[in-house]
């Protein structure tokens, strides 16, 4: 992948400072920049302030062309920060001819990402969270965690500029990172590693199973196959046992790059689907469903 223009999303953290300043040393100059997405001026905009101020110049500092964005809207959860920033670095990629986007994701994240999606109830799916790269996407530290991250940058003279919000404990997921792991790890030495170690095996297990004939529901939807944005063939699904419908559900919300549903929602969405209308349209998991006689289909 070395011939292809790699775009860094740069935070300004550890992990992506980290990623920038390996991919320096990989790529061509000419194949590589980075961009600093800001979301918006709300209580944390000090903060974002600083830290474009800090990737500025990091990239100065680093002979790297450096792109900055801005939200015209303050985003009202984790979900829609992310929609927000990938949307725009998509534009930015297809604006600059950038053909591979990377980002600073590492082990510490697969692993609150997988606990998040367990206590939501997803279901399997949710097991299988990161990979090094799909669509486009490229993640080189998924098995490295944020310690060695933080090692990596001291041994080459570069320092981070982290968020002070990721130490708040009100949203879930640094809950589960600055309370929940590490009193786990206070009360039994190794037993993190060991947790992430063990849902990665099953992640592994459950990959190994979706190719397995009969387990790629998605794959055997006819109107999903024959036309990628047709959505589900009702009929198809009225085949399905109640926990295929689900299943089915659940992997077309994945391939629809929807990932913040629950077991609760899907049963929801079952139960409406239940009805002997031939016409439905409802809201569920963030997502508007328009259901006719032939289709089940998701409104972008």
């Amino acid at each position: 992948m070395q011939d292809k223009k790699f775009l860094v999303a740069l935070s300004g953290g550890a992990d992506s400072v980290a990623l920038l300043a390996v991919l320096i040393k990989l790529l061509p100059k000419e194949n590589l920049g980075a961009c600093y997405f800001h979301h918006g001026d709300d209580k944390n905009q000090e903060y974002r302030r600083d830290a474009q101020v800090f990737c500025e110049k990091l990239c100065k500092k680093l002979d790297v062309p450096f792109y900055i964005l801005k939200s015209k809207t303050l985003a009202k959860s984790e979900a829609q920060y992310r929609e927000q920033r990938y949307e725009a670095l998509a534009r930015l990629q297809r604006d600059e001819n950038f053909e591979v986007l990377a980002t600073g994701h590492h082990a510490d994240d697969l692993l609150e990402t997988r606990l998040m999606r367990i206590v939501r109830g997803t279901g399997g799916q949710g097991l299988i969270a990161m990979s090094y790269f799909s669509g486009g996407v490229f993640r080189p530290f998924l098995e490295t965690p944020k310690v060695e991250l933080r090692k990596y940058l001291r041994s080459e003279k570069l320092r981070a500029f982290e968020d002070p919000s990721n130490k708040l404990l009100d949203p879930f997921r640094n809950w589960i990172r600055e309370d929940w792991l590490k009193s786990l790890e206070k009360r039994q030495k190794g037993a993190v590693n060991s947790l992430a170690r063990s849902l990665e095996i099953l992640a592994q297990e459950l990959q190994s199973t979706e190719h397995k004939p009969g387990t790629d529901l998605l794959g055997q939807n006819e109107a999903y196959k024959s036309q990628k944005d047709a959505g589900l063939s009702r009929s198809f699904y009225l085949t399905l046992t109640p926990f295929e419908q689900r299943r089915l559900l659940a992997q077309y919300l994945f391939s629809l790059g929807k990932r913040d549903f629950s077991q609760s929602q899907l049963e929801e969405i079952q139960k409406r689907l239940d009805k002997s209308q031939k016409v439905l349209s409802f809201k569920v998991s963030g997502c508007q469903w328009e259901i006719n006689a032939e289709q089940i289909k998701v409104e972008s």
